[in-house]
């Protein structure tokens, strides 16, 4: 089976979709779970205008395929915003909590460094809570 992998980024007022595979097709939703929805269908509509216009459909569309969904960092702090406490992620990665929150609104871009740190003090913290018995 084909993977498709689906970047989330943040926006204005929601979350853009994009393929990392297929260029040119977009979506966007105001939630993580409505641009889910709109990258599936962006995709069947896509597929369907080239079967109408008799234009070749991309040999990673043909068949099955399942989509993997990644977020880049500012929407995953969006998303995670009220599910996550800024304080523990500020103490599993190190990074400043209102340094954080900067990163969640999109005010500010965090750097590769700090991207990763982010992302091991999620798994810091994932690692954590699994421990709990």
């Amino acid at each position: 089976m084909n993977q498709i992998h689906v970047t989330l980024e943040l926006g204005k007022d929601g979350y853009g979709v994009s393929f990392r595979e297929i260029t040119n097709v977009i979506g966007f939703g105001e939630t993580v779970e409505l641009a889910k929805k709109d990258a599936k269908d962006v995709l069947f509509f896509f597929i369907e205008s080239l079967n109408k216009n008799h234009r070749p459909v991309p040999e990673i569309l043909q068949g099955d395929y399942e989509l993997v969904y990644e977020f880049d960092i500012e929407a995953l702090l969006k998303h995670l915003d009220g599910k996550v406490m800024k304080t523990a992620l500020s103490k599993a990665s190190g990074i400043n909590a209102t340094q954080l929150s900067h990163y969640s609104s999109g005010l500010k871009k965090p750097r590769k460094e700090q991207r990763e740190r982010i992302i091991k003090g999620l798994h810091k913290l994932g690692q954590e809570l699994l421990s709990v018995s």
